[in-house]
């Protein structure tokens, strides 16, 4: 069914629904929230459950480390430039071990940001979970 389909067909039974609002909510884009007084009458118009409409998805959190091998290659390599035994070419391998291991923590750090980002929405209502406001009956909300 065409979202100008269902918009009339909300209309006929009597449900005012901004248009622009059913174009959001058939988009592909992932929503952060929904007001529930659009979705029940949709649900009801396409005779389904709010399950076969909406699915809630955990946001993943990819943490990486370095392998056990890698981080003992570069306390290894540590000692020796502390040391001042390190020859050149191992200098050149702390380098570029030390640079795997800080992309590594970077990308750990973008993770853990966007994580407490996402959860921080939720807490206020603008990512999953539920929250009531003045003069709306529900309003739930889906995960980016």
């Amino acid at each position: 069914m065409s979202v100008l389909a269902l918009h009339k067909r909300l209309q006929e039974k009597g449900v005012s629904v901004n248009l622009k609002s059913l174009y959001r909510l058939a988009g592909s884009q992932a929503l952060q929230k929904f007001d529930a007084r659009i979705v029940k009458p949709i649900c009801l118009v396409l005779g389904i459950g709010l399950s076969e409409l909406i699915s809630l998805e955990k946001p993943e959190l990819s943490l990486l480390k370095l392998d056990p091998v890698t981080q003992a290659r570069i306390t290894n390599l540590l000692d020796k430039n502390n040391q001042g035994t390190i020859t050149k070419r191992e200098g050149a391998e702390l380098e570029r071990l030390v640079d795997k291991a800080e992309r590594i923590s970077l990308h750990s750090a973008r993770a853990l940001v966007e994580y407490r980002r996402r959860r921080a929405d939720r807490t206020e209502g603008t990512g999953m979970g539920l929250k009531h406001r003045p003069g709306k009956e529900s309003e739930a909300a889906i995960p980016a």
